[in-house]
């Protein structure tokens, strides 16, 4: 929890691997008993992994509806749905809050996550753009599995039908009729946090050192960096808080 009295919850996801997806639903479930009123999903410098553990993790969030879609050379699409069955927090009218954090560096299965929950006004988006990383691709092994050949085979697609792939170049749209400012996904309005190359330096720093394990009683040194992208969130969350009826404990019930 990063506000106990607000009771907002902070889980960051760093990569979208085959056990994300039950790992974040046994988080989820702690966070029900203790009555979690605010969550913020980090994936501030994801880079994806995993289309189908990206899909899993949405669908913990979204009751119905087209969470991403691909588009292969052959034209075929392909949707992959949202089902109400083992959905968490997102009870209708009983919906938790969330915020999720990007940058420049959140690709691929991280922008498929982002633009699912934003395209379904499910969660606000904090931060900067995404990296716009929207292509499929397949590893075929070659030589005996001595060396292997990368495929691009597909493109994702957001529920709204937009493109996630930031092509080369402005040529590259237009062959694919697409609007060259249609690409990866972006903070909602109000919630963009520009930063310098030294800010995001500063926040890699910060990062490093609090992704070390300490020893058993060693108090972590506390410097004086300040996540302005997770205190824009906190913001709005806690102003999305403050609009909702109120919620009974579960342990007044």
């Amino acid at each position: 929890f990063l506000d106990r009295k607000e009771r907002i919850a902070y889980i960051r996801i760093t990569n979208f691997g085959k056990n994300t997806a039950e790992e974040m639903r046994e988080v989820l479930k702690k966070l029900e008993k203790d009555d979690v009123q605010g969550l913020v999903i980090d994936l501030r410098g994801n880079p994806g992994g995993l289309l189908k553990s990206a899909v899993e993790v949405a669908g913990l969030f979204l009751r119905e509806g087209v969470i991403v879609s691909t588009r292969g050379r052959n034209h075929r699409e392909e949707a992959y749905r949202a089902r109400a069955e083992g959905t968490m927090l997102s009870e209708p009218g009983q919906e938790v809050p969330i915020a999720v954090l990007v940058n420049k560096y959140s690709a691929s299965a991280s922008e498929i996550l982002a633009a699912a929950l934003q395209d379904h006004k499910r969660a606000l988006i904090v931060g900067e753009r995404t990296y716009g990383k929207g292509s499929v691709q397949n590893v075929i092994p070659m030589e005996e599995e001595t060396s292997a050949l990368k495929l691009t085979t597909a493109s994702y697609w957001r529920p709204s039908g937009k493109n996630i792939h930031r092509f080369p170049s402005k040529k590259d749209f237009e062959a694919a009729k697409i609007d060259p400012d249609e690409w990866g996904v972006s903070p909602d309005k109000g919630l963009a946090v520009e930063l310098k190359d030294e800010d995001r330096v500063k926040y890699q720093q910060w990062r490093a050192e609090r992704d070390v394990i300490l020893p058993k009683g060693k108090a972590r040194k506390e410097g004086t960096f300040t996540d302005e992208v997770l205190k824009k969130a906190l913001e709005a969350l806690r102003q999305q808080i403050a609009a909702r009826p109120a919620m009974p404990k579960k342990n007044d019930a």
